[in-house]
């Protein structure tokens, strides 16, 4: 009977000893995460208190930086920032030029071929 199982054949033809499908099919399935059970206690019933907020209210606002310190920071995250270098520069200029004048001439293409056609039909 075993040997039965073995000799058939899959889906795609080959045999199921040898098809690639099921094996990928048993690793994955091997490799799935596991669920964990809850204890009895927490899973029996609801919850008796709320959940807490991520963040203990304690009933100020925020305080709001000066703009002495807004200043200072900004420079701060500016001094973080990989700036590009000078060939980068002029290659991302090159592209974006290239881009703005094929969208201008195909907008432009664009207005012309409908603006024919309205002088065509109204004109």
């Amino acid at each position: 009977m075993a040997q039965e199982k073995d000799n058939a054949e899959s889906d795609s033809g080959v045999p199921a000893a040898q098809d690639p499908t099921l094996e990928v099919a048993e690793a994955a399935a091997k490799s799935r995460p596991v669920r964990k059970s809850l204890p009895e206690e927490a899973s029996a019933g609801k919850k008796d208190h709320a959940t807490p907020k991520q963040r203990a209210h304690t009933g100020q606002a925020p305080k709001r930086a000066t703009p002495v310190q807004f200043v200072r920071e900004s420079a701060g995250e500016l001094r973080k920032v990989v700036w590009p270098t000078a060939t980068q520069l002029r290659q991302y200029f090159v592209v974006v030029l290239v881009f703005v004048v094929l969208m201008i001439a195909y907008v432009s293409a664009l207005d012309l071929l409908f603006g024919w056609g309205l002088l065509k039909i109204f004109g």
